[in-house]
């Protein structure tokens, strides 16, 4: 992979990170505000459940299965220069998804009670709770064709090289349930948890609608085109079907965990929820735009056979995904409490809850390299058009993951759902990187080994100064908001600095992470 390859897809990368960070950053706005009105308990484990459904589907669609299927597609047509035929296939896929959504919420709605039992089948015991439970899932259903039309057009746009007003979705998805939560909830007093839900929808509209000005500057238009036997829409399809579960399998994780958290004392769902969203909060500000900008370039690459360059462009993404995954699970292991305390704890959310959500945080950060790794090798497969793959694997991680969980959940409550999920996604990350090694060769895992041992002993390093760095700030749950989040702030600052700063006494190359930056400035420049 050439040192132009690696900065476009830093440059790339950058760009999406910096809308995804400020995303996530309402994103945690968002949460905040949930916690504030609702707290951990009966309503928000009931708009949890709900919410954990629309979200799947997000996760599955916009992040993930939609994406793979659609962008290897129509980066065909685009690398063979067929611009007429490009735009009438994402026409005809358009008025496909949006037939089929609008299908899949009527009838979402329609068997609404059956899915919550199926989803919380733990609710059924308190009426109310379900009935609840009930209403917020068919209220947030149609978010489900907001997302997938969200998802299409963000695949379109990632295909065209344009990454940021896709990921700016996000942030008024995010500041929709903010505002609803905060005032409209003054509308319905009685219910904060619906007014959450009416900003479920509200955001899901503004998330696809923002892309349209852009998509038509592209050369989209809107006119009525609909066929299911256009053949790139039967492809996209055969891709799609399989791929919600293989691309998805950690987000289904993820929905069981909430299924089994039912049957456990009331706010383990809520516990899991809070814990979710912390890391995806980490994930989201690499990880997830790393993904993003990987894909179409691994597409690009199997289309024209090029399987060296698809390895390559693999190898590089585990060495900057282990730059910043294996630092961030020792820092949510060290600082989990402090962290939970900082964001959440205010209105109804207290210490108790606080302690809870902290054992889930460190029980899933311990997956945190396995996941981001997974959405990478997925992604993959899909741009060599193997969905069967991921699907076979998926399967079997989804059945880990819930013997796991009947094991684990009882003695370690909600932190042994959230490690069987770490562990689950470990061995399908190992099945994952087993088979593909197999049908295209091995790696060269002697460029990352060095890499491995170096981040690991700094990240080690980081994680023995830590709590002496916590110490020496004065960080104390007495103290005001301000001075609480300051010292957090200091404490993980002085954290980075350390791991930095070991890094750079073993000589790290991946430090090398600079150099791809300055290439790209100064190319900018001239």
């Amino acid at each position: 992979m050439t040192s132009q390859n690696k900065s476009h897809l830093l440059r790339s990368t950058a760009k999406v990170g910096i809308a995804t960070s400020v995303s996530r950053i309402f994103g945690y706005f968002r949460d905040s505000s949930l916690a504030w009105v609702l707290g951990a308990g009966f309503s928000m484990d009931s708009f949890t459940v709900a919410f954990r459904l629309a979200n799947l589907f997000r996760r599955l669609v916009a992040e993930g299965a939609m994406n793979a299927a659609f962008v290897p597609v129509f980066m065909s047509y685009r690398v063979n220069g067929k611009d007429d035929e490009l735009w009438d296939y994402a026409r005809s896929f358009f008025y496909t998804v949006l037939i089929v959504s609008t299908s899949i919420v009527i009838l979402e709605i329609l068997f609404a009670p059956t899915l919550v039992r199926f989803m919380a089948p733990g609710f059924a015991s308190n009426p109310a709770k379900f009935k609840l439970t009930v209403t917020l899932t068919q209220v947030m259903a149609p978010y489900l064709i907001c997302v997938s039309i969200a998802a299409l057009f963000m695949g379109a746009l990632n295909s065209l090289d344009q990454f940021v007003t896709p990921a700016l979705g996000p942030i008024f998805f995010n500041l929709a349930i903010i505002l609803s939560v905060t005032s409209f909830g003054r509308w319905l007093p009685t219910n904060a948890a619906m007014s959450a839900a009416c900003g479920v929808l509200l955001g899901g509209f503004l998330q696809f609608a923002i892309q349209i000005p852009e998509m038509k500057a592209k050369g989209m238009d809107f006119s009525f085109r609909f066929s299911l036997k256009h053949p790139a829409v039967l492809k996209t399809a055969k891709l799609l079907a399989p791929g919600l579960l293989g691309m998805g399998v950690v987000q289904i994780s993820l929905f069981v965990d909430s299924l089994m958290a039912s049957f456990l004392k009331e706010g383990c769902v809520s516990y899991l929820y809070y814990a979710d969203r912390v890391v995806e909060l980490v994930l989201g500000i690499f990880v997830i735009s790393f993904a993003t900008v990987v894909l179409p370039d691994m597409a690009k690459a199997a289309q024209a056979r090029a399987i060296q360059e698809v390895k390559s462009t693999l190898l590089f993404s585990y060495r900057m995904t282990m730059l910043v995954a294996i630092p961030a699970t020792v820092g949510l292991c060290v600082f989990a409490r402090p962290i939970v305390h900082v964001l959440f704890e205010r209105g109804k959310f207290g210490p108790i809850d606080t302690n809870e959500t902290a054992v889930a945080l460190a029980c899933y950060g311990l997956g945190l390299f396995f996941v981001s790794a997974l959405r990478i090798t997925t992604s993959a497969f899909y741009a060599t058009e193997d969905t069967k793959t991921p699907v076979q694997i998926g399967a079997l991680m989804l059945l880990l993951n819930v013997v796991l969980n009947a094991l684990l959940m009882f003695p370690f409550k909600q932190g042994g759902i959230a490690l069987a999920t770490s562990i689950a996604s470990g061995v399908g990350f190992y099945l994952h990187l087993r088979t593909f090694q197999k049908r295209y060769g091995m790696l060269e895992w002697e460029l990352l080994k060095s890499s491995f041992v170096k981040i690991s002993l700094a990240s080690l390093a980081m994680g023995v100064m830590c709590p002496h760095l916590l110490n020496w700030v004065g960080f104390n749950r007495y103290l005001p908001i301000m001075w609480k989040t300051l010292a957090l702030f200091a404490a993980i600052s002085g954290g980075l600095f350390t791991y930095l700063l070991v890094l750079l006494l073993l000589k790290a190359d991946d430090l090398n992470l600079i150099r791809y930056f300055q290439l790209w400035s100064r190319r900018n420049k001239s």
